[in-house]
């Protein structure tokens, strides 16, 4: 079956294997879907950081505090 995410093949093939996995285990193993998902999302909010050139917070760099800073710029 094709994955849902197969169109982030061509230019982020890091998340399309992340995806994919996540899809493969939705009916066997919620837990290592839900992590997946969780390092989905990571990478997806380092990715637009890096993209778009801005730097990570220097104090508490956590997800929640890179989301925040991507929303203060405006990009979320």
């Amino acid at each position: 079956m094709k994955s849902n995410y197969a169109f982030l093949n061509d230019h982020f093939p890091v998340l399309a294997g992340m995806s994919s996995l996540a899809e493969d285990y939705l009916y066997t193993d919620g837990n290592s879907c839900l992590n997946k998902l969780g390092l989905y999302a990571e990478t997806m909010v380092n990715l637009m950081m890096e993209f778009d050139g801005v730097a990570p917070p220097t104090a508490d760099n956590t997800h929640a505090n890179r989301i925040r800073v991507l929303k203060r710029e405006g990009l979320i």
